[in-house]
Parts: structure tokens; sequence; C-alpha cells
């Protein structure tokens, strides 16, 4: 993953967000929790928990990252969002940050709801870990590599290697 990129699901570019009642495991579809109000954060990405994935909600808290001092919010767009039925899609939401610096070196993303309801409290879910990598590194390697098959297939000379180059270092290839 990238910053800047769009963070998509394993099963299509939406992620979604599922009310599910743990002692039934169907979604709650009525009543006021099912239109609750989550948030989408950042975790570190060894946050686990114990073996059946137990956390306090102080733990889920004290393991949110945030950014760093002087940066931009770590995560952009759509981060509070609405239940409607139990589920939401997950709009636009990008990371500004690589997770280079984190404790872990990783990131998971974690919500949790927004709303207090008496008598009923909603966990917290998280993704598996994964690594945010800066955006400008994205393409660098794949260029890299064009350019070096592109200027080196016969003998190298110099004025072409240094077009190469020129046109790495603003972005592009042709």
């Amino acid at each position: 993953m990238f910053t800047g990129a769009r963070i998509e699901g394993e099963e299509g570019p939406a992620i979604k967000v599922v009310l599910v009642d743990t002692l039934t495991g169907k979604i709650v579809n009525s009543g006021p929790e099912s239109s609750s109000r989550v948030e989408i954060v950042v975790l570190e990405g060894d946050f686990d928990g114990d073996e059946a994935e137990n956390w306090t909600p102080e733990e889920f808290k004290n393991n949110i990252v945030r950014e760093r001092e002087g940066k931009k919010p770590l995560l952009t767009g759509d981060v509070l969002l609405n239940l409607k039925e139990g589920i939401c899609l997950v709009g636009e939401i990008s990371f500004t940050d690589n997770s280079s610096w984190t404790r872990s070196r990783k990131f998971r993303l974690g919500v949790r709801a927004v709303d207090n309801f008496d008598g009923t409290s909603i966990r917290e879910a998280k993704t598996e870990s994964f690594i945010v990598r800066d955006h400008r590194g994205e393409c660098e390697c794949v260029y890299l590599f064009m350019a070096f098959l592109y200027c080196f297939p016969q003998k190298a000379q110099t004025m072409k290697l240094k077009w190469c180059l020129k046109k790495f270092g603003l972005g592009y290839f042709e």
C-alpha cells in the first residue's frame, strides 16, 4: 500500500463495515446500534490483543497511531461514517504518511463506535497488519528497471543513459 492511494478491500474497491451480534453471528440491522456512527482509525501493526483477540477499549485506544508532529492527519478522507441497518461502505480514505517510523513499521486499520448506548457495548474491530510505503517509491523501481532495459540493450552510450536518467528524474518514461 502507498501513501496517497485509495485504500481498497480484498474483495473489491469498497471496504465494508458490518455490525454483528456476537451471540447470533447475524448483522444487527435494527435498533439504535444499527445506525450508530463509527470512526476509522490507524493502529500499531503489532497490536494483537491475546490469542482470542480480546482487548479492552483502553488497550485499543492506546494503540491508535497519531500523525507525526507537524504533519497532516495520518488518515484522510471519510473516516467518520454512519451505519445504516448495521452496514456502511468506507468511501475515499488514504494514508498521508508511511509506516516506517512506527515501532512495528506496520499499520492496521481499526474501527470503533463513536456513539454510546446504555447497556450495550460495541466492540472495536481491526484489520491484519500491513506496510505503507511512500508513494514516491511506487514507481521508482519500475521506471529504474525500465530505464536500464531501455538504455542497455546494446552498448550503453553516455548521452542515451543521461537522457533516460533525466526522464526518470521527471517521473515518467517514454
